[in-house]
């Protein structure tokens, strides 16, 4: 399946981190039933530790930023999803060069 997906890619400097890491939250489609009712309708698929996945990045939404408290960091990660949510379904050219590629060669898009 391709899932829209909010990634974060960096060092996560709210927490201090040293080692530069990546980060895919996964977003379901609207008629999903992995998606339960919250302020952006947040996904929840499972534990994905381990498993390959593959991640194309079509779109830039903010810098990293150390973050005052986890509510902050909360609110900002759910702005992200809602803004990737978007992002995911507009007509970018890279999101759509993306998901021709994904077609063309056979991968499911739901």
């Amino acid at each position: 399946a391709v899932l829209t997906a909010a990634i974060s890619i960096g060092y996560n400097p709210t927490y201090g981190n040293k080692e530069k890491t990546v980060e895919p939250h996964l977003i379901a489609n609207k008629d999903d039933k992995r998606r339960h009712a919250s302020s952006c309708d947040e996904t929840v698929l499972g534990d994905c530790y381990g498993q390959t996945i593959k991640l194309s990045i079509v779109g830039y939404l903010r810098p990293e930023l150390p973050f005052e408290g986890i509510e902050k960091l909360v609110e900002a990660i759910k702005g992200d999803i809602v803004k990737s949510e978007e992002l995911g379904s507009t007509p970018d050219a890279a999101a759509l060069t993306e998901r021709g590629w994904v077609e063309k060669n056979g991968i499911s898009l739901t």
